[in-house]
């Protein structure tokens, strides 16, 4: 279930990926519809960085896969995908789920006020960078 302000996308991930993604999050009891709205809130707001930009998934295996994002959140990592010559947004969803499925991004949750949620979803500034949350820093 989607959460308030989210809608619907769908993105083509390979089959290998988006299966490797499940499993994993199924082991750790989360959904993994909620892994893609938070890596990709993660990395629109600057603080989820990849190390790779590919995956080794087989082209013809890709199909559309119903995520959900804010439009905030999609319009900010496809920002930031641009900066980072990611080919499209598919693209994008494929290789953070590659990365979560492999270990490389972990899943945690993070209590925040209700203004440091809205921030997230800010508007961006006149010289066009998206703020990113002040968000106390973890433990």
């Amino acid at each position: 279930m989607p959460a308030a302000g989210e809608s619907e996308r769908a993105p083509n991930i390979a089959k290998d990926v988006w299966d490797a993604a499940g499993i994993r999050a199924k082991s750790e009891g989360l959904p993994l519809i909620w892994i893609m709205s938070r890596a990709l809130a993660e990395y629109a707001a600057g603080t989820l960085s990849l190390s790779r930009t590919a995956t080794g998934a087989r082209a013809g295996s890709r199909r559309g896969r119903s995520i959900f994002a804010t439009d905030a959140v999609w319009s900010g990592a496809d920002e930031q995908r641009a900066k980072d010559r990611i080919r499209s947004m598919s693209a994008l969803c494929e290789i953070l789920l590659d990365a979560y499925a492999r270990g490389e991004i972990h899943p945690y949750a993070r209590m925040v006020t209700t203004a440091q949620r809205d921030a997230l979803a800010a508007p961006s500034t006149p010289d066009g960078a998206t703020p990113g949350p002040s968000l106390p820093a973890a433990a």
